[in-house]
């Protein structure tokens, strides 16, 4: 019997080579692509995503070795790795894992599964994993070379070895709304070389950032894959890409000519050649900053460093799903949020999610707690908007209704207010929704400043208030708000009648690792407080730092690696194909359910909501902004700075007192209803962030995946920044504790990220 060594796979030929493996299971989760193996488990789905040998192999004085590329959110219902089974079907198998944050050596006997060692997993250090046997003993290594292995553990043969199969995947234990995305590599291939010019960029990013050169040398620049729309479609050359703005066929296709020359700009990076790129006319609206993704960084990570998953294809089901989420978010932007457990249309939207778009990328089953809401800890507890972005600070020395009560939904700037109550765009007011406008905005005509407005001023109570807000943001606003918040309410009951001083007796504690007022004391430091560092100034420095390089991150994905297209136009190949105008590789779930599903009622001909086509409506008269959909801006700037708020203050904070804007939005009342004893600071920061990013899809202009990818994008780049930080502290004793979105507690300290038991 051949020796493991023997099996050899690059996976560059992009095909999956039936005489080596066998893929389980069989269609799109699995699949070679991009020169590996890349992994997407769908929403919902359990059990094993594998590529396993198809032969048996002797693993007897012999190796089995794999790169890990990339690791999906660490779950504890969710491992990876590499395993040898005698037989090929166990129940016995020696297994090298990554799971729940750790690496870890595991055996399998009779069924019972023995972790045998396993230690804080580390992406760039355990970046190799290899599976070997000498003279009667098995041991389970790492690498971050794939050269220079390190022993994880060794012990006698638990098993025989001399007949298995050899594999390697991921395994869900219970079902995950949007799982992640795995990839591998050089199965028993010698460490490769990235590719040139990423391996430039990481050198030069040195060059630059000499303050930070070790640690910032020391990362991994990850390589960047898109779903390689731009190239799926031969007879329909683009159509699964952005080009608002460009030009267009009478359709609303891209023109094949006009896109070269954005792709042409973005491959010679040449600033020139941006000059060249050819838009519709000479009036339409520029093109949103694509060069800013070039930028290099002084501190924190370098723009390009840090890679999002290839983006769902066009023709794809999770694409139409998630489509269907949006077109059901259009119908629904009206809906009172206090009123999601009785209004109809509301009903209709769970159904349809729940039996139609189940692919969508949100917790299912879809309930009425949980419908239009981000999966992070605390986006499904308690109301469905933060209560940082309607509740108000108590401030006894304020006049009745402008600011004593968190009632008045008043924050202290100092002597200063912000009300938090917003002037939102009028009910029923859509846009894009006949096809002749449609097609102009696509040209880059420009509709900007022609919205409606209500003539009140109401606390976010809709989807369409909630757009209303992150259409003129420039997305620091909330946070800044937040932060003020969280700074200046004094101690009390988070709702009235507290006689304590704002800005000095302080309700919310500040971080675990803060060195001079951390949570439980009175006063750690016997002599100062925190300013500069460690106090207010340190955090609203931070936030605006975090959201730059956020930002310059997300715009390098959007703009040089993805070019996914906005709603808006997948909207309009939807309307071309029902409308018989033009066919496309679509997914027909959306079809079906615009023509003779669930939402057949609203749109087209029957169309009681929206009768003139079956394009998705969106709440600005403008459409989309004129920069790609994947990652998200809002989405991206608010995971990072939601991680630097939760490095700055005691995520575990009770919220006491919660209270929900009333159905018209001209007032708050007291939240009495599901999880309002159970919400926390943190949780309400996982939600402001994820009330900001879906608000971006509530008004048509994002879909669910921008928001799920972003948000973990932003907190890299924040968890880098802070990394950096924390090697220039005076203060010994400072560090930052924060759980990230995947529900992982960090510490980060003198340049060092370490999970916290």
């Amino acid at each position: 019997m051949a020796k493991a060594i023997t099996l050899v796979d690059d996976f560059n030929d992009d095909l999956t080579s039936t005489s080596l493996w066998v893929v389980v299971p069989a269609g799109d989760a699995v699949r070679e692509v991009n020169g590996r193996v890349e992994m997407f488990p769908p929403s919902g789905s359990v059990g094993n995503f594998l590529y396993a040998s198809a032969a048996m192999y002797d693993l007897t004085e012999s190796e089995v070795r794999l790169e890990i590329v990339r690791v999906p959110r660490m779950n504890p219902n969710l491992t990876l790795g590499l395993a040898a089974v005698p037989g090929g079907a166990g129940p016995d198998s020696v297994q090298i894992t990554v799971g729940n944050g750790q690496l870890r050596a595991e055996k399998q006997v009779a069924g019972v599964t023995t972790i045998l060692r396993q230690i804080p997993y580390d992406p760039a250090a355990h970046r190799w994993v290899r599976l070997s046997e000498t003279a009667g003993t098995t041991f389970w290594e790492y690498a971050a070379d794939g050269v220079h292995y390190t022993s994880l553990y060794q012990a006698p043969d638990p098993v025989a070895l001399t007949s298995v199969q050899l594999d390697f995947g991921l395994r869900l234990i219970t079902a995950l709304p949007s799982p992640g995305f795995a990839a591998f590599d050089n199965f028993n291939v010698p460490n490769t070389a990235r590719s040139r010019r990423v391996e430039e960029r990481r050198l030069s990013a040195r060059q630059v950032r000499v303050g930070a050169a070790d640690l910032d040398a020391a990362r991994l620049h990850e390589e960047h894959f898109n779903n390689n729309d731009e190239v799926n479609y031969a007879g329909r050359p683009f159509i699964g890409n952005y080009s608002k703005s460009l030009k267009h066929d009478s359709l609303g296709d891209p023109d094949p000519i006009s896109y070269g020359t954005l792709l042409r700009a973005l491959q010679s990076r040449d600033t020139h050649d941006f000059e060249e790129i050819q838009l519709a006319s000479s009036t339409a609206v520029k093109l949103t900053n694509p060069q800013t993704g070039l930028t290099f960084e002084i501190e924190g990570v370098d723009p390009q460093e840090i890679t999002q998953p290839p983006a769902p294809r066009f023709d794809s089901a999770v694409t139409a799903h998630e489509a269907g989420e949006l077109y059901w978010m259009a119908v629904a932007r009206d809906v009172p949020f206090v009123n999601y457990g009785s209004d109809a249309t509301i009903g209709a939207a769970i159904s349809s999610l729940n039996s139609e778009f189940p692919l969508f990328g949100g917790t299912t089953p879809v309930t009425t707690q949980n419908v239009f809401r981000g999966i992070y800890p605390g986006e499904q507890v308690g109301p469905y908007v933060s209560q940082l972005l309607v509740k108000g600070n108590q401030d006894p020395r304020k006049p009745v209704g402008l600011g004593r009560d968190a009632l008045d939904g008043r924050i202290s700037y100092g002597a200063r207010s912000i009300d938090q109550r917003i002037i939102p765009a009028v009910a029923n007011a859509d846009y894009l929704t006949t096809f002749s406008t449609w097609l102009d905005v696509q040209n880059g005509v420009d509709k900007r400043g022609q919205d409606t407005f209500d003539t009140q001023r109401r606390y976010i109570h809709t989807l369409r208030a909630g757009a209303t807000m992150v259409h003129f943001d420039e997305v620091i606003d909330s946070w800044y708000n937040a932060a003020w918040y969280l700074m200046s309410e004094p101690t009390g009951n988070q709702l009235s009648g507290s006689t304590a001083r704002p800005q000095i007796d302080l309700e919310f504690p500040k971080d675990q690792g803060n060195p001079y007022d951390p949570p439980g004391t009175a006063m750690d430091s016997k002599t100062q407080v925190g300013f500069g560092t460690f106090g207010p100034i340190h955090v609203l420095q931070t936030l605006g730092e975090a959201l730059g390089r956020a930002i310059r991150a997300v715009w390098w994905q959007k703009w040089g690696v993805h070019r996914r297209l906005r709603p808006e136009e997948y909207g309009g190949r939807v309307h071309n194909q029902i409308t018989g105008a033009r066919t496309y590789p679509l997914h027909s779930s959306i079809v079906t359910s615009l023509q003779t599903g669930g939402l057949a009622p609203y749109f087209g001909n029957a169309g009681e909501k929206f009768p003139s086509s079956y394009l998705l409506p969106q709440a600005y008269p403008e459409g989309a902004p004129t920069h790609p959909a994947y990652g998200a801006g809002h989405a991206t700037g608010s995971g990072a700075m939601a991680t630097i708020l939760k490095a700055f203050f005691d995520e575990t904070t009770a919220i006491e007192n919660p209270v929900v804007p009333a159905a018209d939005g001209l007032s708050l009342l007291v939240y009495t209803g599901s999880g309002a004893s159970s919400m926390t600071i943190g949780g309400e920061i996982n939600k402001l962030a994820g009330n900001v990013a879906l608000f971006r899809n509530a008004a048509g202009v994002h879909w669910r995946t921008d928001y799920t990818e972003s948000l973990l994008l932003g907190e890299a780049v924040a968890i880098g920044l802070l990394q950096e930080q924390s090697l220039g502290f005076q203060e010994d004793d400072g560090y930052f504790q924060l759980t990230r979105f995947d529900g992982v507690t960090i510490r980060i300290f003198d340049g060092q990220v370490v999970p916290v038991a």
